[in-house]
Protein backbone atom coordinates (compact mmCIF):
# COMPACT_ATOMS: atom_id res chain seq x y z
CA UNK A 1 0.00 0.00 0.00
CA UNK A 2 2.79 2.53 0.95
CA UNK A 3 4.51 1.65 -2.51
CA UNK A 4 1.61 2.38 -3.94
CA UNK A 5 0.97 5.43 -2.27
CA UNK A 6 4.51 7.51 -3.02
CA UNK A 7 4.08 5.90 -6.57
CA UNK A 8 1.15 7.95 -6.92
CA UNK A 9 2.63 11.04 -5.24
CA UNK A 10 6.00 10.49 -7.83
CA UNK A 11 3.54 9.92 -10.93
CA UNK A 12 1.19 13.20 -9.55
CA UNK A 13 4.44 15.11 -9.13
CA UNK A 14 5.89 14.54 -12.26
CA UNK A 15 2.83 15.39 -14.33
CA UNK A 16 2.05 18.85 -12.04
CA UNK A 17 5.99 19.43 -13.33
CA UNK A 18 5.15 18.59 -17.07
CA UNK A 19 2.71 20.99 -17.04
CA UNK A 20 4.11 23.52 -15.47
CA UNK A 21 7.37 23.23 -17.86
CA UNK A 22 4.57 23.72 -20.67
CA UNK A 23 2.53 26.14 -19.53
CA UNK A 24 6.08 28.33 -19.08
CA UNK A 25 6.70 27.69 -22.46
CA UNK A 26 3.43 28.51 -23.96
CA UNK A 27 3.49 31.71 -21.56
CA UNK A 28 7.14 32.42 -23.20
CA UNK A 29 6.23 31.67 -26.89
CA UNK A 30 3.04 33.98 -26.68
CA UNK A 31 4.02 37.27 -27.43
CA UNK A 32 2.36 40.60 -26.69
CA UNK A 33 -0.14 41.76 -29.32
CA UNK A 34 -0.22 45.32 -30.72
CA UNK A 35 -4.15 46.86 -31.10
CA UNK A 36 -5.05 45.37 -34.45
CA UNK A 37 -3.80 41.63 -33.13
CA UNK A 38 -0.46 41.59 -34.51
CA UNK A 39 2.06 40.18 -31.79
CA UNK A 40 4.49 42.81 -31.33
CA UNK A 41 7.90 42.37 -33.07
CA UNK A 42 9.24 45.47 -33.03
CA UNK A 43 12.45 47.05 -31.96
CA UNK A 44 16.41 46.37 -33.42
CA UNK A 45 17.39 42.72 -34.20
CA UNK A 46 20.33 40.84 -35.12
CA UNK A 47 20.50 37.46 -36.95
CA UNK A 48 22.63 35.10 -35.39
CA UNK A 49 23.61 34.26 -39.28
CA UNK A 50 25.61 37.62 -39.20
CA UNK A 51 29.55 37.00 -39.72
CA UNK A 52 28.57 32.93 -39.68
CA UNK A 53 29.60 32.76 -43.40
CA UNK A 54 32.84 30.87 -44.38
CA UNK A 55 35.13 31.54 -46.88
CA UNK A 56 37.50 29.37 -48.73
CA UNK A 57 40.46 30.34 -46.83
CA UNK A 58 39.42 29.27 -43.83
CA UNK A 59 39.77 25.61 -45.42
CA UNK A 60 36.25 24.69 -46.40
CA UNK A 61 35.62 22.84 -49.45
CA UNK A 62 36.11 25.54 -52.36
CA UNK A 63 33.08 24.46 -54.08
CA UNK A 64 31.04 24.65 -51.17
CA UNK A 65 28.28 27.58 -50.57
CA UNK A 66 29.20 29.98 -48.14
CA UNK A 67 25.80 29.98 -46.83
CA UNK A 68 26.09 26.36 -45.31
CA UNK A 69 26.62 25.60 -42.18
CA UNK A 70 27.24 23.34 -38.89
CA UNK A 71 25.47 23.10 -35.61
CA UNK A 72 28.13 23.41 -33.80
CA UNK A 73 29.36 26.76 -35.31
CA UNK A 74 28.79 29.93 -32.55
CA UNK A 75 26.74 32.04 -35.87
CA UNK A 76 25.72 29.30 -38.37
CA UNK A 77 23.84 29.83 -41.69
CA UNK A 78 21.97 27.03 -41.88
CA UNK A 79 20.68 24.77 -44.55
CA UNK A 80 18.74 22.52 -43.04
CA UNK A 81 16.97 20.75 -46.46
CA UNK A 82 18.82 19.34 -47.86
CA UNK A 83 20.47 17.09 -45.03
CA UNK A 84 24.09 17.27 -47.16
CA UNK A 85 24.15 20.87 -46.64
CA UNK A 86 24.08 22.25 -50.49
CA UNK A 87 22.61 24.19 -52.80
CA UNK A 88 20.44 21.65 -55.12
CA UNK A 89 21.07 23.29 -58.24
CA UNK A 90 19.98 21.90 -62.08
CA UNK A 91 23.27 20.33 -63.60
CA UNK A 92 23.37 23.48 -66.09
CA UNK A 93 23.10 25.61 -63.18
CA UNK A 94 26.13 24.04 -60.93
CA UNK A 95 28.66 23.99 -64.38
CA UNK A 96 27.28 27.96 -64.38
CA UNK A 97 28.15 28.41 -60.91
CA UNK A 98 31.64 26.56 -61.47
CA UNK A 99 32.11 28.90 -63.90
CA UNK A 100 31.71 31.77 -61.38
CA UNK A 101 33.49 30.66 -58.59
CA UNK A 102 36.89 30.88 -61.12
CA UNK A 103 35.60 34.21 -62.15
CA UNK A 104 34.87 35.68 -58.96
CA UNK A 105 38.22 35.38 -57.06
CA UNK A 106 40.41 37.23 -60.01
CA UNK A 107 37.13 39.14 -61.70
CA UNK A 108 37.31 40.94 -64.80
CA UNK A 109 33.90 42.62 -65.36
CA UNK A 110 31.69 43.73 -63.00
CA UNK A 111 28.94 41.23 -62.83
CA UNK A 112 31.53 39.13 -61.61
CA UNK A 113 31.88 40.94 -58.22
CA UNK A 114 29.23 40.36 -55.35
CA UNK A 115 26.27 43.19 -55.97
CA UNK A 116 26.71 43.49 -52.36
CA UNK A 117 30.17 45.01 -52.89
CA UNK A 118 28.97 46.95 -55.88
CA UNK A 119 26.31 48.49 -53.43
CA UNK A 120 23.17 46.88 -54.72
CA UNK A 121 20.18 45.44 -53.32
CA UNK A 122 20.53 41.91 -51.45
CA UNK A 123 17.75 40.72 -52.16
CA UNK A 124 15.83 38.36 -50.00
CA UNK A 125 16.41 36.30 -47.72
CA UNK A 126 20.16 37.36 -47.95
CA UNK A 127 19.35 40.56 -46.29
CA UNK A 128 18.65 38.88 -43.40
CA UNK A 129 22.47 37.40 -42.75
CA UNK A 130 24.50 40.13 -44.37
CA UNK A 131 26.19 42.23 -41.66
CA UNK A 132 23.91 44.93 -39.94
CA UNK A 133 21.38 44.74 -38.12
CA UNK A 134 17.46 45.32 -38.68
CA UNK A 135 14.57 47.15 -37.14
CA UNK A 136 11.04 46.07 -37.50
CA UNK A 137 8.00 47.67 -37.61
CA UNK A 138 4.28 47.40 -37.51
CA UNK A 139 1.80 49.55 -38.47
CA UNK A 140 -2.18 48.73 -39.39
CA UNK A 141 -2.09 45.98 -42.21
CA UNK A 142 1.88 45.59 -42.59
CA UNK A 143 5.14 45.12 -41.01
CA UNK A 144 8.25 47.00 -41.97
CA UNK A 145 11.77 46.14 -41.89
CA UNK A 146 14.49 48.62 -42.17
CA UNK A 147 18.41 47.21 -42.97
CA UNK A 148 21.23 48.56 -42.23
CA UNK A 149 23.56 46.90 -44.95
CA UNK A 150 23.20 48.80 -48.17
CA UNK A 151 19.94 51.18 -46.54
CA UNK A 152 17.67 48.88 -47.88
CA UNK A 153 13.93 48.19 -46.44
CA UNK A 154 11.14 46.09 -46.80
CA UNK A 155 7.43 46.91 -46.83
CA UNK A 156 5.12 43.98 -46.11
CA UNK A 157 1.76 44.18 -46.79
CA UNK A 158 -0.65 41.94 -44.63
CA UNK A 159 -3.14 41.57 -48.23
CA UNK A 160 -1.92 38.50 -49.67
CA UNK A 161 -1.72 40.29 -53.21
CA UNK A 162 1.24 40.20 -55.37
CA UNK A 163 1.58 42.63 -58.70
CA UNK A 164 1.40 40.93 -62.38
CA UNK A 165 4.46 38.52 -63.18
CA UNK A 166 5.78 40.72 -65.25
CA UNK A 167 7.19 43.07 -62.80
CA UNK A 168 10.43 42.26 -61.61
CA UNK A 169 12.13 43.60 -58.05
CA UNK A 170 15.62 43.82 -56.44
CA UNK A 171 13.82 42.76 -53.34
CA UNK A 172 11.15 41.05 -55.02
CA UNK A 173 7.36 41.56 -53.48
CA UNK A 174 6.40 40.84 -49.88
CA UNK A 175 3.18 39.52 -48.88
CA UNK A 176 2.42 38.64 -45.07
CA UNK A 177 -0.28 36.91 -43.12
CA UNK A 178 0.14 35.65 -39.66
CA UNK A 179 -0.74 31.86 -39.08
CA UNK A 180 -1.10 32.15 -34.86
CA UNK A 181 1.75 33.90 -33.99
CA UNK A 182 4.64 33.54 -37.22
CA UNK A 183 4.41 36.24 -39.76
CA UNK A 184 4.48 34.14 -43.04
CA UNK A 185 5.86 36.22 -45.54
CA UNK A 186 5.22 34.88 -49.36
CA UNK A 187 7.76 36.62 -51.61
CA UNK A 188 7.90 36.53 -55.71
CA UNK A 189 9.20 39.03 -58.43
CA UNK A 190 12.68 38.92 -58.34
CA UNK A 191 14.54 39.73 -60.84
CA UNK A 192 17.84 37.33 -61.42
CA UNK A 193 20.58 40.37 -60.36
CA UNK A 194 20.78 39.16 -56.53
CA UNK A 195 23.06 36.26 -55.44
CA UNK A 196 22.23 34.39 -52.37
CA UNK A 197 25.97 34.40 -50.79
CA UNK A 198 29.36 36.21 -51.39
CA UNK A 199 30.23 33.45 -53.32
CA UNK A 200 28.26 33.26 -56.78
CA UNK A 201 25.08 31.47 -55.42
CA UNK A 202 22.31 32.94 -58.16
CA UNK A 203 19.29 32.29 -58.85
CA UNK A 204 16.41 33.28 -61.36
CA UNK A 205 13.35 35.37 -61.67
CA UNK A 206 11.28 32.54 -61.13
CA UNK A 207 12.42 32.60 -57.56
CA UNK A 208 10.03 32.19 -54.93
CA UNK A 209 10.40 32.45 -51.26
CA UNK A 210 8.67 31.50 -47.91
CA UNK A 211 9.84 32.76 -44.82
CA UNK A 212 8.29 32.03 -41.81
CA UNK A 213 9.10 34.69 -38.21
CA UNK A 214 8.45 33.11 -35.42
CA UNK A 215 8.69 34.73 -32.22
CA UNK A 216 10.49 32.10 -29.54
CA UNK A 217 10.81 34.41 -26.38
CA UNK A 218 11.07 38.47 -25.67
CA UNK A 219 14.35 38.18 -27.26
CA UNK A 220 14.48 35.79 -29.88
CA UNK A 221 13.12 35.43 -33.37
CA UNK A 222 13.11 31.58 -35.13
CA UNK A 223 13.57 32.42 -38.50
CA UNK A 224 13.41 29.74 -41.67
CA UNK A 225 13.02 30.10 -45.07
CA UNK A 226 12.32 27.89 -48.33
CA UNK A 227 13.29 28.67 -51.28
CA UNK A 228 12.43 27.21 -54.89
CA UNK A 229 13.32 28.07 -58.20
CA UNK A 230 12.62 26.00 -61.33
CA UNK A 231 14.49 27.51 -63.52
CA UNK A 232 17.95 26.56 -61.45
CA UNK A 233 17.40 24.28 -58.23
CA UNK A 234 16.06 20.43 -58.64
CA UNK A 235 13.67 20.88 -55.40
CA UNK A 236 12.97 23.56 -53.04
CA UNK A 237 15.57 23.95 -49.89
CA UNK A 238 15.42 25.64 -46.29
CA UNK A 239 17.63 28.08 -43.83
CA UNK A 240 16.93 28.34 -40.47
CA UNK A 241 18.55 30.54 -38.01
CA UNK A 242 17.63 32.56 -34.88
CA UNK A 243 17.35 36.17 -35.07
CA UNK A 244 17.67 37.87 -31.54
CA UNK A 245 17.30 41.23 -29.96
CA UNK A 246 19.39 44.23 -29.65
CA UNK A 247 18.51 45.31 -26.07
CA UNK A 248 20.34 48.66 -26.14
CA UNK A 249 17.33 51.44 -26.08
CA UNK A 250 19.99 53.90 -27.64
CA UNK A 251 20.92 52.09 -30.62
CA UNK A 252 20.22 53.66 -33.97
CA UNK A 253 20.10 52.34 -37.65
CA UNK A 254 22.97 54.83 -39.15
CA UNK A 255 23.02 54.84 -42.43
CA UNK A 256 24.70 52.59 -45.15
CA UNK A 257 25.93 54.94 -48.11
CA UNK A 258 27.58 54.97 -50.72
CA UNK A 259 28.87 58.12 -52.44
CA UNK A 260 28.90 59.33 -56.50
CA UNK A 261 32.11 58.42 -57.78
CA UNK A 262 33.15 55.71 -55.91
CA UNK A 263 35.90 53.44 -57.43
CA UNK A 264 36.00 50.60 -55.19
CA UNK A 265 34.91 48.55 -58.29
CA UNK A 266 37.10 49.90 -60.56
CA UNK A 267 39.95 48.78 -58.22
CA UNK A 268 39.09 45.37 -57.61
CA UNK A 269 38.73 45.00 -61.31
CA UNK A 270 42.21 46.24 -61.99
CA UNK A 271 43.54 43.40 -59.49
CA UNK A 272 41.39 41.17 -61.25
CA UNK A 273 42.66 41.92 -64.17
CA UNK A 274 46.39 41.92 -63.36
CA UNK A 275 46.58 38.67 -61.23
CA UNK A 276 44.47 37.09 -64.10
CA UNK A 277 47.17 38.03 -66.86
CA UNK A 278 49.92 36.65 -63.93
CA UNK A 279 48.13 33.09 -63.88
CA UNK A 280 45.87 33.00 -61.21
CA UNK A 281 42.98 31.83 -62.76
CA UNK A 282 40.44 31.29 -59.93
CA UNK A 283 39.49 29.74 -56.56
CA UNK A 284 41.67 26.40 -56.15
CA UNK A 285 45.22 28.81 -57.51
CA UNK A 286 44.38 31.46 -54.77
CA UNK A 287 44.04 28.58 -52.15
CA UNK A 288 47.44 27.16 -52.91
CA UNK A 289 49.10 30.55 -52.86
CA UNK A 290 47.44 30.43 -49.47
CA UNK A 291 45.23 33.33 -50.25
Amino acid sequence: MTRRILRSIVVAAAVASTAAVAAGQTARSTPPRLPDGQPDMRGHWISDAVGGAHSVEDGRDPDADVIQGRADEHNPILIVEPADGRIPYQPAAAARRQQLLREIFTPTRREHVDPHIRALLDGVPRNNYVPGEMQILQVAGAVVILYESNHSYRVIPLDGRHPAAQVKLWMGDSRGRWEGNTLVVDVTNFNDETWLDSHGSFHSDALHVVERWTPAGPDRIDYSVTLEDPKMFTRPWKMSFAVNRNRDKNYEIWEDSRHEGEMDVEGILSGGRKEKAAGLTGIHEHRREGR
